[in-house]
């Protein structure tokens, strides 16, 4: 080996330490708190629940029909939604009256695109460019070193830009996650009402399968050993501290399968809740939302069932952190918004959205950030009339006071992604350095 070769090894060798240092210490000054991105795919109508503005579109078919629904709860405004045929049902109302005290509305955020894709990409990562880390990325790639499963992937857009790798949870791969949890005896075959209906036979005695795990550790050390580049050496220190972290899967409790889509997917979130709890995960994606959702053509009826879909999981996600005594964030997002222009029914692509940030009653204690308000808006009023010629435009708030100004800042998803990474400690991570978010002005703060 020659001596410039040498160098670069000795190099690289001490560019991961510092590295890891630094992570390990970014971890230290980290609130302890589960991060979880919950997304509406479709894009959601916010004039029908958190920014409600009466007139663009009342009808019969279910939704806003008049300003008697219009509602508080604390210091948030919204819209107890309904619709016409059933009255009773409400899939708006519970989860603002039942948790305002810990939610954080913004609206009037541009999205800057009606287009499904980008905007899904722009409000979940902070980002236009393709390739970026989703939020839930960028915390399991700057706090998540070491853990088994940093970013769980319940379903949904899982962009991880290389920070990390997402580990996707479904009730055909939970069987792989309980045969890591007994690496000595693992299990196969099909798997129905949560339990495997074949068990494989015992593959290898103790002492045998810890001469394996140690001879796997010894190649992974002579491959770190071998490679140069920086990043190569983070993805292997990294693969590294994983493998021997595994075994903190035993502590993992899976739930049962559920019975249709809804609890198969509040049942996995609780198993990423768990894994937080346990050592493993660091932040969790999920994706709610079907075709109704984009609501072209569609009934307002019926895209309140998928919103009802959104805050039910929402709901299960906050009551079951609760019951977990585990600090969760939920960041609820969605494509975009929807027109105030009726189409036929329904409504169209709509640029400017909306934002919920929710905690558990455990991350309100570690005071975040303030929540029980509302931060940014858009023009009109909730309770009409609204000139479809000027409604829900974006209005300019001072980043800081967070008062409406004219001189102030259109909102965007990478002011509001920017101030999470302040509040989740990260903002100043080595892992994100490669994934600036930046922003002209005075960046805007959650914290006022």
């Amino acid at each position: 080996m020659g001596a410039l070769t040498r160098r670069q090894l000795l190099s690289a060798t001490l560019f991961s330490a510092m590295a890891g240092r630094r992570a390990m210490a970014q971890v230290g000054n980290a609130p302890p708190v589960f991060w979880v991105q919950l997304h509406a795919t479709g894009g959601w109508d916010q004039m029908l629940f958190c920014d409600p503005k009466f007139g663009p579109r009342t009808s019969a078919n279910g939704g806003f029909h008049n300003t008697n629904q219009l509602a508080m709860a604390g210091s948030i405004p919204y819209v107890d939604a309904y619709s016409m045929g059933t009255p009773m049902v409400r899939p708006v109302g519970p989860f603002f009256t039942q948790f305002a005290n810990r939610l954080t509305v913004i609206n009037g955020i541009d999205v800057g695109s009606n287009n499904h894709d980008v905007g899904a990409r722009f409000s979940m990562s902070g980002s236009l460019l393709e390739g970026f880390p989703i939020f839930a990325a960028q915390v399991a790639g700057a706090l998540g070193r070491g853990r088994v499963m940093p970013l769980v992937d319940i379903s949904g857009y899982d962009e991880s830009g290389g920070l990390t790798a997402p580990v996707r949870l479904d009730y055909r791969g939970v069987p792989e996650i309980v045969a890591l949890q007994n690496v000595v005896k693992p299990s196969s075959g099909q798997y129905l009402n949560n339990q495997p209906t074949v068990t494989a036979m015992r593959l290898m005695s103790q002492p045998v399968h810890t001469k394996v795990r140690a001879l796997a550790l010894s190649r992974a050390e002579r491959l770190q050993q071998s490679q140069r580049l920086p990043g190569w050496q983070r993805g292997l220190t990294a693969w590294r501290e994983a493998m021997t972290a595994s075994p903190e899967l035993a502590r993992l409790s899976i739930p049962p399968i559920g019975s249709d889509q809804l609890a198969n997917t509040k049942a996995l979130a609780t198993m990423g809740l768990r894994g937080f709890k346990a050592g493993v995960a660091m932040s969790m994606t999920i994706a709610v939302g079907g075709p109704n959702m984009d609501s072209h053509g569609i009934p307002d009826a019926d895209h309140l069932v998928e919103l009802g879909l959104v805050f039910e999981v929402a709901r299960h996600l906050l009551l079951t952190a609760d019951m977990e005594m585990v600090p969760t964030v939920v960041v609820m997002t969605s494509d975009f918004g929807r027109t105030p222009v009726r189409e036929t029914a329904g409504s169209g692509h709509w640029p400017i959205g909306s934002t919920l940030l929710a905690q558990s009653q455990a991350a309100l204690a570690l005071n975040l950030f303030p929540a029980g308000r509302v931060i940014g808006g858009t023009t009109g009023s909730p309770m009409g009339p609204n000139p479809l010629a000027t409604v829900l435009r974006a209005r300019k708030i001072d980043p800081t006071t967070h008062a409406f100004s004219d001189t102030g800042v259109t909102l965007t998803p990478t002011h509001v992604i920017r101030a999470l990474r302040q509040v989740a400690g990260i903002q100043t991570s080595e892992a994100l350095r490669s994934y600036p978010l930046n922003v002209d002005g005075t960046p805007f703060s959650l914290t006022g």
